[in-house]
């Protein structure tokens, strides 16, 4: 990359983020319009001329309204402004075990090879992980994150979960880790790990504990000295700002805290109030960037644009004085967003290098607009080094003005870094004294976290791991076509996409059963979370042997879940209906009734 797109927006040498008066929102400016013409309609004929101003004004002010309104609607998505009103509105009810079967309308010699497969499943489970189970239920209980984790909501629609909640164990109970990618559960059952321990792991375990026992060492040395800072901060300072090729840092505890300062900090400097993010894009629980269910606020301070649009371009030239900064995902580049399995639809999932590919074009033109427009430009990289040991930067050649990473840089802690401009992370306004942006944290300097990051940079920035980052990323290309061409060797009805560490089962039969499948590929012996099959993440310790051993773990499930009858050719289209319309009513009643002092109500 050259000229304009490969530099940050600000430089040590270019003038600050411009601070001139914001456009209102789109609310405040509707509310503004309305009162104008209420003022003229209370004008009558007592003032003309000042009512025929403020009429004037109100119409042409109304007409750019409707414009920037529609233009909106042509660039964003809206649909994360109504996910907490749908969620407290619709009600679902779960399908009976027989149900469960049929919900498609298959023949009934298809439903019952389905139950019977999934019932073999469920009597083999019970009897190879007594311990887990036992375990289990304890988590359940009293472990609300787990329980949350566990219910499936990231890779089943809901009226699915509590069929195969009932039915399967829901988590592995670990006891410890073999050399290389093998997981022993606490039943002495082993696993090959396909988690990458939510993008931890990207380095491999036996590594992992290596760079974890730096940090260890430190904090034995000084214990939890906090406040005083180790020459080590700054030393892992200097190999983040050569690698990002920035010029500050700010540590946090996690990627979701990195975020929230990232956009804090933009917010600051450019006193705009919107944030820019891509429909799709996960940046994090905090309810800030949040998109679709779990978000229950309206969130009037965040656009959700259009993926690769020339309309989400076209708005954010348009609103440019009211967006503080955008923010982009970058791993989505690798194209996974449409393999999940948590829609009752079937979607063509296109990803792997050619997408990396399409996206380093758009990510060129995202650059260019927020060049020309003086937005700041956010990668939000949590997974840090999945896409090389320069991150997205490197690998697009595209640079962004603030980066956020956080996971596998903390060599095994919880860690978030930001990463900027000085203009851009300084926390006070250099002509307001009084104003500051309070983004701080307790942890900033943990010894046992900059000891083990100390350690990963070091390796990262090595000969050692350049050879290490290529040679995976020839393993799984080389893989992904011997892998592919088995499965249509033998019919089978889905393809592996990856690239580097990531990767994902493309299913190419329509079925509204594909989060079975995990099970399947849990019951032959791969570990991956509860997302499922749409997001998995290999590490730099995958040799050949590992991924073969995987391959061999994707044609015994796909050839099980195929006999099985979960791939059905048939499958009607699922209405909703009936699983929503009678619940919702009767939910809603109940809760009138309840409030009116008649009868009872089971939930408030």
């Amino acid at each position: 990359m050259t000229g304009n797109l490969a530099r940050p927006l600000v430089t040590p040498h270019a003038p600050a983020c411009p601070r001139a008066s914001p456009r209102a929102p789109a609310c405040p400016r509707a509310a503004l319009l309305v009162s104008m013409a209420a003022a003229a309609w209370g004008l009558g004929s007592t003032a003309p001329i000042t009512r025929t101003i403020l009429t004037i004004a109100t119409l042409g002010g109304s007409g750019w309204y409707a414009f920037i309104l529609f233009k909106t609607l042509q660039g964003s998505t809206l649909k994360h402004m109504f996910w907490g009103s749908i969620g407290r509105i619709l009600v679902n009810r779960y399908l009976t075990r027989d149900e469960f079967f049929r919900v498609d309308s298959p023949p009934e010699d298809v439903a019952r090879r389905r139950e019977d497969g999934f019932r073999r499943l469920e009597v083999a489970w019970r009897e190879r992980w007594p311990k887990s189970r036992e375990i289990n239920s304890y988590l359940l209980k009293h472990f609300s994150d787990f329980r949350f984790k566990a219910s499936g909501f990231e890779s089943t629609f809901p009226i699915f979960q509590q069929v195969v909640n009932d039915a399967f164990l829901v988590g592995t109970i670990v006891d410890h880790s073999e050399e290389g990618n093998r997981l022993v559960d606490v039943d002495g059952c082993h696993f090959l790990d396909a988690s990458g321990s939510y993008g931890v792991n990207c380095f491999g375990l036996t590594r992992f504990k290596d760079m974890m026992k730096h940090g260890h060492e430190l904090s034995q040395k000084l214990g939890p000295c906090l406040g005083p800072m180790h020459p080590i901060v700054a030393e892992n300072i200097q190999m983040l700002l050569k690698i990002f090729n920035k010029e500050e840092a700010s540590f946090h505890m996690s990627g979701t805290e990195a975020v929230m300062t990232a956009v804090t900090q933009v917010r600051f400097h450019t006193e705009r109030p919107l944030i820019a993010a891509f429909e799709g894009a996960y940046h994090g629980w905090w309810d800030g960037v949040m998109q679709g269910a779990g978000n229950e606020r309206l969130n009037s301070d965040i656009i959700i644009l259009k993926d690769k649009s020339q309309a989400a371009l076209d708005l954010l030239k348009l609103r440019a004085r009211e967006i503080a900064g955008v923010m982009v995902n970058p791993i989505n580049g690798f194209g996974w967003q449409s393999a999940k399995t948590s829609t009752l639809g079937h979607c063509k999932v296109d990803a792997g290098l050619e997408s990396i590919e399409q996206y380093k074009v758009w990510l060129c033109k995202l650059r260019r607009v927020c060049t020309e427009c003086q937005i700041p430009l956010i990668y939000d990289e949590t997974w840090a080094f999945q896409l090389g040991p320069g991150g997205a930067q490197e690998l697009y050649g595209v640079q962004a003005d603030i980066v956020t990473i956080g996971k596998a840089v903390g060599g095994g802690h919880a860690v978030g870094v930001v990463l900027g401009s000085h203009k851009l992370m300084e926390r006070r306004d250099p002509h307001r004294p009084m104003r500051v942006s309070f983004c701080v944290g307790t942890f900033k300097g943990s010894p046992v976290v900059m000891g083990a990051m100390n350690a990963v940079l070091k390796w990262v920035t090595s000969s050692e791991a350049a050879a290490s980052f290529n040679g995976l990323k020839d393993r799984v290309e080389a893989w992904k076509e011997r892998c592919n061409s088995a499965l249509t060797k033998e019919g089978l009805p889905i393809t592996v996409a990856a690239y580097r560490s990531t990767w994902c089962i493309c299913y190419h039969q329509p079925s509204v059963y594909q989060f079975m499948f995990q099970y399947y590929l849990r019951d032959a012996g791969l570990y991956i979370l509860w997302v499922g099959t749409s997001k998995m993440l290999l590490n730099l310790e995958y040799t050949e042997s590992d991924l073969d051993k995987l391959t061999e773990i994707i044609l015994t499930a796909a050839r099980a879940f195929k006999a099985d009858g979960w791939w059905w050719e048939g499958g009607k289209k699922v209405s909703l209906v009936p699983y929503v319309l009678g619940p919702t009513l009767r939910f809603h009643c109940e809760r009138l009734l309840a409030q009116l002092g008649i009868g009872s109500s089971q939930s408030k």
